[in-house]
């Protein structure tokens, strides 16, 4: 089987290669690691697939790196895009591109990581963005999956490492004390929903809500982490709106963070989904949080 994954540098497109490259559930796979630069593409070298540094604004190149693929695992998309880009192409324009090159060179089943609440029609514009990307996605009438995945806890995730250092930090400001509820999904569950998406190709093209099996605060998962390292950072309670206010400034004075008003609320308020299709769908047992954080983060880091 010849599979695609874009966004093969980020975290879980790493992790998937590694997954892949294990030869099971899959079997024999030729694995196609597609990335932006060379800088992107310095890390996955040594992981056994081949890598192929593409430009989504050049549909002949585009085309030819996809040629012959069977697969295709859509990764790359941000919530923060790369300075110089905005959410439209990061996250719709690249889709779009994807899609166009992969249903004319014959790729068959198309599996991509949105996020819970995406919604054309949402005010959010990230939201709206991986929205309109799913729409695409249906669209082109193809096989697989479309998994709206939450924070996803895995031994190299952003969230992982963001969690290690806030636990690690003296001081621990948290917006409205961390009253925010969240379902994060351990990143073992996201890659073999991943490969049943892939094995199984189910058709019409399934959309799950692939969230985490318990709803907690991001106050009580730090709390679980600090457990873990022997931390006890004194937590600074932020006034959401003081936040609100600092995020704004920030953006206007440093536009190269990327903070504004669809950031803020992606990381600030509530994007619960019903895991229960999903659940009902998957051959799989979704992992505790506990357990999630055992895979994740331990004592030595």
């Amino acid at each position: 089987m010849d599979i695609v994954i874009t966004g093969a540098n980020g975290a879980v497109g790493t992790a998937l290669i590694r997954y892949c490259s294990e030869g099971a559930p899959l079997g024999a796979v030729h694995l196609r690691a597609l990335v932006r630069s060379p800088a992107g593409a310095r890390s996955l070298h040594a992981l056994g697939a081949e890598v192929i540094i593409v430009d989504y604004r050049q549909p002949e190149a585009l085309r030819g790196a996809i040629a012959g693929a069977d697969v295709a695992v859509h990764l790359a998309g941000a919530l923060l895009p790369r300075r110089g880009e905005t959410l439209l192409q990061a996250n719709i324009e690249t889709t779009r591109a994807l899609v166009e090159a992969a249903t004319s060179t014959g790729v068959k089943t198309f599996v991509y990581l949105s996020f819970p609440g995406a919604d054309p029609a949402s005010p959010n514009q990230y939201l709206r963005s991986k929205g309109m990307a799913e729409a695409i996605m249906k669209q082109a009438g193809c096989a697989g999956a479309i998994f709206r995945v939450p924070m996803i806890l895995g031994p190299e995730s952003p969230a992982a490492a963001q969690l290690r250092r806030m636990a690690s930090a003296p001081l621990l400001p948290l917006v409205s004390g961390g009253a925010v509820r969240i379902q994060p999904i351990a990143q073992a569950d996201v890659l073999a929903a991943i490969a049943w998406a892939i094995a199984v190709a189910p058709r019409p093209l399934r959309v799950l809500n692939l969230v985490g099996p318990e709803t907690l605060t991001y106050a009580e998962l730090l709390h679980r982490v600090c457990d873990r390292l022997g931390k006890r950072p004194r937590v600074l309670r932020i006034p959401k709106a003081a936040a609100w206010l600092s995020a704004c400034l920030a953006g206007a004075l440093v536009p190269m963070l990327g903070w504004n008003r669809s950031v803020f609320d992606i990381l600030f308020h509530e994007h619960l989904a019903d895991p229960a299709e999903a659940r009902a769908t998957l051959p799989l047992a979704l992992t505790p949080v506990h357990a999630a954080l055992d895979q994740a983060i331990s004592a030595r880091d």
